[in-house]
């Protein structure tokens, strides 16, 4: 079995936590600043789904962002579900379709493991509130969404036991997600905890516990195949960010790739694991991120099933 070069790939981990340490000692104070900024912060937040013209079928990206949206949750938080339309068309046959649409959401999401009692509003606007002026079909296509509004902490307290039954298992182990006969080809799931310093593709020490999960993952199911996928944050263009250790403008892609070389490196066949950079182009969260817990959210790693 053909492996990558293991004396690079040890120089590239054990420089890790040597260039962590040093950061850490200049950013320390601005994170300080930073965290007790937004510490203050209660406003909602929302994430957009979008709608083809005159469609209420979810498309596979929004199945994947409502994926990584309910990964991305506290058990203590709860959500409003608030759909819309462009202005063409009759004012009641819109008023319908942003129902078919809110229901579309609702009922993938109920099929996820939430609770109805968890989602607290689920009402349709047909086209009373717009964005914009529908004067183009960009403005239209911005307009044909579901507004998903997150209310940070609303169930006031976690859920006891018997009531977090069926919510979606934020902590589950990706073994155990796997196993689930929804995670089927084309599946996305998020990659919990994978960290990395900023501006670059290596690993920050607290990333170490999921790499050994995914590893652990791929040893369970040997005929599993999969795609990384890095995304990025904190940037308005759908393309790409520099990577600071090589200078070239790819850093989504360069951090999907170190995913798929600690796999290879610890002995997984390279044909089972593909990787691919998306920029800043499938956000969680809208630009600009509201907080940094949104920009963390942002600058993810998932991976695709390809094939089982």
């Amino acid at each position: 079995m053909q492996r990558s070069n293991p004396s690079r790939l040890s120089k590239l981990l054990k420089s890790t936590y040597s260039s962590h340490l040093i950061r850490m000692k200049i950013s320390s104070l601005f994170l300080i600043l930073l965290s007790s900024l937004l510490a203050g912060a209660q406003s909602p937040s929302s994430v957009y789904v979008h709608f083809a013209f005159d469609k209420s079928i979810l498309s596979q990206g929004t199945r994947a962002t409502l994926d990584s949206l309910t990964d991305s949750l506290d058990v203590t938080d709860r959500i409003e579900l608030h759909g819309h339309c462009d202005a063409v068309g009759a004012n009641e046959y819109n008023d319908r379709l942003a129902e078919r649409r809110v229901q579309a959401v609702l009922d993938y999401l109920l099929g996820l493991g939430w609770e109805k009692q968890d989602i607290l509003i689920a009402k349709g606007y047909g086209e009373n509130k717009p964005l914009n002026k529908n004067a183009s079909p960009e403005e239209r296509s911005l307009n044909r969404r579901v507004e998903i509004k997150i209310l940070r902490g609303a169930a006031g307290k976690p859920p006891t036991t018997d009531q977090t039954v069926n919510k979606p298992a934020i902590t589950q182990s990706l073994t155990k997600k796997l196993a689930d006969t929804s995670a089927v080809a084309g599946s996305n799931i998020i990659l919990q905890n994978i960290n990395f310093i900023g501006g670059m593709h290596q690993f920050l020490p607290e990333s170490r516990p999921m790499l050994d999960e995914l590893l652990d993952a791929m040893i369970t199911y040997p005929t599993l195949v999969i795609r990384i996928e890095g995304h990025i944050c904190c940037t308005q263009t759908p393309g790409d960010g520099p990577d600071l250790e090589t200078g070239i403008n790819n850093l989504s892609e360069a951090r999907a790739r170190a995913v798929r070389d600690f796999l290879v490196f610890q002995g997984i066949a390279p044909e089972r694991v593909s990787y691919k950079g998306f920029g800043h182009s499938k956000p969680i969260y809208p630009y600009p991120e509201k907080s940094k817990e949104e920009e963390t959210q942002n600058r993810r790693v998932e991976i695709k099933i390809i094939s089982r």
